[in-house]
Order: C-alpha cells, then structure tokens, then sequence
C-alpha cells in the first residue's frame, strides 16, 4: 500500500540482506486503499525479506483498489483524524503490533535491533516501546519531519502540538540511532530539542535501485518521437494548477509543437486534475498512463527526455525531499524543478542537468520548455554529473547502513 514512500524501506531491507542481516518486517494486511504495487509486493518476498502482518496473510489485491479520494476531503479527513489520535491515526493500531512481536520474538528467537520509520509517527512509539521491552537497540528513520512538516501535520490546539513534541523528545532521547533523509531535518531536530548528539543523526538522502534502472532497459521502453516531458508521482499537498497552465501556455506560444512534445503523467491523476486539464484544452496533449506498478515507471522515465519536479510552497519547505529525487537522479535525464530553496535545490545544483525556476510561474516554466525543446533538437541535451549519480545508488546506501547496524552490535 503507498505510492513512492515505500521504496526507501522496501531497498534497505532488500539489500541488508547482502550484508549477513535478515529483515523482518512487520506491517498491516492491507484494506482499503487507492495505490497498491504488486510487482513491489512481489519483489520483496522474492528477495527474501520476512514479511509478518497483524492482520490476514491472504489478500486479494483485487478488492483492496479504491477511489481516489477529492482532494478537500482527503484534507478534511487528515485534519479530523490529527484531532481525535495523537500522533496519527495509525495509534489504534500500536497495541495490536506489540502483541505480534511478543510472538514473533519466540518465533523468531529474539532481534538483534528494531528498525522504525516514519512517517505514520505511531512507528517510532512501537520502536520504542519494542526497545524498552527487549532492550535491543533503536533506529528510527525519518522521511519526513514531525513536529515541524507543517505541510503533512496539523495541530488543531495548542495542546496537540505540545503533546506530539512531548512524545517527539522522548523517541528522540530513547533512540540510539537518528537517520534522517537531508541536512535540514537534523538541524530542525537538533534545534528544537538538543537532547541528541550531532554525529547520532545520520543522513542518508533518497536513492534508486540501480538494478531497477539495468533490468527496465533490457525490456522494450515506451518510446515515442516526440519529445517527452514527464511528471512521476501523486499531487499529494501540491497544486498542479500552474504547471497545467505552463502546458497551455507553451502550445498557445508554440502551437507547431503540439506534434512534437507530449506531456505524460505517471501516477494518480484524479477526476478533479482531468476536468482541469480538459478546461484548460490540453488534455489532448498529455499521456495518461496512470498508477502504473514501480518497474513499468522506471520504464517511462527511461523513455522521456525531461523531468518536471515540483515541491508545494509552504512552512519548512526548505526541509522537503521527496522520493522522486533520487529515482528522477538516478535516471541521469534532465530535470526541471521547480522548487524553493532548500536542501533539495542544494543537493541537485550538483546534478549539472538541471534548470531551476524558483517561483510557480507559468511564464518561466513554458519558456524553459521551449529552450529545452531547442536542445532536445539540437541532441544536445545537457549531461548528468556521473559521479554525483554515483552517491545516490541504494545499495552504497545500504552499505552505509549496515555499518551503523554493525556498529550497535560491535560487530566487525
């Protein structure tokens, strides 16, 4: 269940099996949800990672695909949930969880460490909880911010805010290992509470499974002959509202182009984004694939010639780095991004095949379409860093991590 988040844990897992540790992983049996992947499923158990959950081991995924919800109520349904459970929804859930690893511990013959990461934040608690119980080391994993991702959390009072960094300090204080995905979340966390040392948080940033990149271009990719712009992902907390009338800007100027380029959307595009684009009149000019699973993705990246990044304004923006970043570097295609300053504007300037266009201007951004156009012409498109790509492959990260595994258990 998921779209791109997943893909951090379900790598690390797959690749600490390189280095003589055996995942375990606990999770739900999945309901009802609008995004499910089961090639990624499939990947997972065919690695080898254990896969346990609280609830049944058969499913029909069939049955589980739902609508994708409106937007304004998906929003309205988050802000009620952060006002009735603290720190997410997923707390009803933490009793349950336990209750499993009390059995798969005699199961299993106990654990060497428990590997928590969040967000929902309800997995630090268990973490913690786990530690305390079987005194095993903690390392919790930060995708996301906490307390201060104003974009994904809401505090409804006062109270709530305070209660989350309540819980917040403790996970902190009980962890013996911090992992965070860029610099400005350590600084956030290190800032706000100072009940850590600065080398106990590690960074290890977003990356790409080089092996998904080798397998997708031995298969037949989706190509075309025009030059393909694509966006990857959802519009979770993010308008696309000005990217759209970029698109309808670009062929108002261009109108000759409308059979040289195409926009193609990979993931999610709700009922609400058609009428948009078809109000708009660019819905003929988009490719709308759809939720396709994570390999047939990797696919369309391989077949387009441009990336379109956007990160949404708002608090703490700076501190946003999503998944995508490391697929869209590992796919060493040009990137237009379209993101404030940040940690993600700081770790790209070093990608070399990059325009920036800092504000959400159409303008700008149809114009940077059309200059990339007159290159893409040329075939004289601009070349990714090669060693900077290098850092960002999931199994030098993995490699990273096991140490600091290794290091808990001072094993060599």
């Amino acid at each position: 269940m998921g779209m791109g988040g997943v893909q951090r844990t379900l790598k690390f897992a797959k690749y600490l099996l390189s280095y003589n540790w055996q995942p375990i992983v606990l999770t739900v049996s999945p309901k009802k949800y609008f995004a499910i992947d089961e090639y990624l499923l499939k990947e997972a158990t065919e690695s080898g990672i254990i896969i346990e959950r609280t609830g049944k081991k058969k499913f029909d995924t069939g049955q589980i695909v739902t609508r994708v919800p409106k937007e304004r109520f998906r929003k309205l349904k988050s802000r009620l949930s952060q006002l009735f459970f603290i720190p997410d929804s997923k707390i009803i859930w933490k009793k349950k969880a336990l209750r499993k690893i009390d059995k798969l511990w005699k199961k299993y013959d106990g654990f060497d460490l428990v590997y928590a990461t969040a967000p929902p934040y309800t997995d630090f608690l268990i973490g913690q909880e786990v530690k305390k119980r079987y005194k095993i080391p903690l390392v919790i994993d930060y995708r996301d911010a906490w307390v201060d991702s104003k974009v994904l959390n809401f505090y409804p009072t006062p109270v709530h805010k305070k209660r989350n960094m309540k819980l917040e300090r403790k996970v902190i204080k009980d962890a013996n290992v911090v992992i965070t995905t860029n610099r400005r979340v350590k600084e956030l966390i290190i800032s706000r509470y100072g009940n850590i040392a600065y080398n106990d948080i590690k960074i290890f940033p977003h990356g790409y499974d080089s092996e998904d990149f080798e397998n997708a271009k031995t298969k037949k990719l989706p190509m075309t002959n025009k030059m393909r712009v694509t966006y990857s992902g959802s519009f979770y907390t993010r308008n696309p509202k000005f990217y759209f009338n970029s698109i309808k800007i670009f062929f108002s100027k261009h109108p000759e182009l409308k059979e040289k380029v195409e926009f193609c959307f990979l993931g999610l595009f709700t009922k609400e984004h058609l009428h948009i684009a078809k109000g708009m009149k660019i819905l003929d000019n988009l490719n709308l694939p759809g939720y396709i699973n994570h390999f047939e993705c990797v696919k369309y990246i391989l077949a387009s010639d441009l990336l379109f990044l956007l990160i949404s304004r708002g608090e703490n923006e700076d501190a946003a780095m999503p998944g995508k970043v490391g697929e869209y570097i590992g796919s060493r295609k040009n990137i237009l991004a379209c993101i404030p300053e940040g940690v993600t504007k700081r770790i790209l300037e070093n990608y070399k095949a990059i325009k920036f266009v800092q504000d959400e201007n159409p303008e700008k951004i149809a114009e940077a379409i059309y200059q990339y156009f007159l290159l893409f012409e040329q075939n004289n498109m601009p070349v990714a860093n090669e060693e900077m790509v290098l850092q960002y492959d999931r199994k030098l990260l993995t490699t990273e991590l096991a140490k600091e595994f290794n290091y808990l258990l001072d094993v060599e």
